[in-house]
C-alpha cells in the first residue's frame, strides 16, 4: 500500500535527529530500523471506506518491544515512549494522509524480557464513553503580520498545519501534506514560512506549536521574551493566551 512513502523520510529525520543526539549514531541505526518498521505495520491497518476515505479502526495501539538485555528494553523505553514520541509520528503519518483516527486514540509503548520478534503490536477499539472528550473550538490565532486568506483561524482540529502553499506532493504528485493556515505566496513576510513549516497541536484540552523543521524558524513572544521552538522536537512549546507565535517574520497571535 505505501501510503505513508511521502511523509515517512520527513518523520524519519526528526526521529533520527534526537536519537543520533540522544543515544549515538550505532544506536540510532537500529533504533531507526525498529521505528520504520512498526510504521509499515501500522500501515497495514488503515482501511480505505466509502469514497475513498482512509480510517484507522482501532483507538487503542500497544506497541511492545523485546530484549533480554535490561540496558536495551531501557533505550527502547526511551526512543519509543518518552514524551509521546512514537504517538506523535503515528499521528503525524495518519494527518499526511487524511487518515481519520477514533476519539481517544492512543499509543502505549512497553517492553518485555522475552519475544519472539523484536516487537509486538496489539490493537484494540475501545468504547467511546470511556473516553474523555477533549474541548473543540476554544482556541484561535490572529493574523498579525504576513498575508493569508483569513484574519483569524479556529483550531477545531487535532492538527492544524501552518505553511506557504495549500498542499504538498511528492514526486509522483501524490499529496503528502495539506496546510491549514496559508500564508500565500508574493507577500516579503510571507517568503520567510516555509512551505511545512510548523502544526499547532490539541492535547488534553492543551495547545501547543511546533516547528517541522522551518527553514528561518519558530518562535514564542511571552512575556517580553522569545523562546526558540526547537526544530523537529515533536513536544513543542505548550501556547498560553496572548502568545504571539513567530514563524520567520510572519506572525500569529494565539488566544482562547
Amino acid at each position: 500500500m505505501n501510503l505513508f512513502s511521502g511523509i515517512e523520510k520527513t518523520i524519519e529525520r526528526g526521529f533520527r535527529k534526537w536519537t543520533d543526539r540522544m543515544l549515538g549514531p550505532a544506536d540510532s541505526d537500529e533504533v531507526l530500523l525498529v521505528h520504520r518498521a512498526i510504521l509499515e505495520a501500522i500501515e497495514t491497518k488503515v482501511q480505505t471506506v466509502a469514497r475513498g476515505k482512509r480510517v484507522f479502526p482501532y483507538s487503542r495501539v500497544t506497541v511492545t518491544l523485546a530484549s533480554p538485555d535490561a540496558d536495551r528494553r531501557a533505550l527502547y523505553q526511551t526512543a519509543f515512549g518518552e514524551g509521546g514520541r512514537l504517538e506523535a509520528d503515528i499521528r503525524e503519518a495518519f494527518d499526511a494522509v487524511d487518515c481519520d483516527v477514533p476519539r481517544g486514540f492512543h499509543v502505549e509503548v512497553k517492553t518485555a524480557e522475552e519475544g519472539d520478534k523484536k516487537f509486538e503490536i496489539e490493537y484494540a477499539l475501545e468504547p467511546a464513553k470511556s473516553v474523555p472528550e477533549e474541548p473543540k473550538g476554544t482556541g484561535r490565532v490572529t493574523v498579525m503580520k504576513g498575508k493569508t486568506t483569513q484574519s483569524e483561524y479556529l483550531l477545531e482540529k487535532a492538527r492544524t498545519n501552518i505553511g506557504r502553499i495549500a498542499e504538498l506532493t511528492d514526486s509522483e504528485q501524490r499529496v503528502v501534506r495539506r496546510n491549514d493556515v496559508v500564508f500565500e505566496e508574493g507577500d516579503e513576510a510571507n517568503a520567510t514560512v516555509s512551505r511545512r513549516h510548523a502544526h499547532i497541536r490539541l492535547e488534553a484540552g492543551e495547545y501547543r506549536i511546533c516547528d517541522d523543521e522551518s527553514e528561518f524558524g519558530t518562535r514564542v513572544f511571552r512575556d517580553g521574551r522569545a523562546i526558540e521552538v526547537p526544530a523537529g522536537n515533536r513536544r513543542g512549546e505548550k501556547l498560553r493566551a496572548g502568545d504571539e507565535i513567530y514563524l520567520g517574520r510572519a506572525c500569529l497571535r494565539f488566544d482562547r
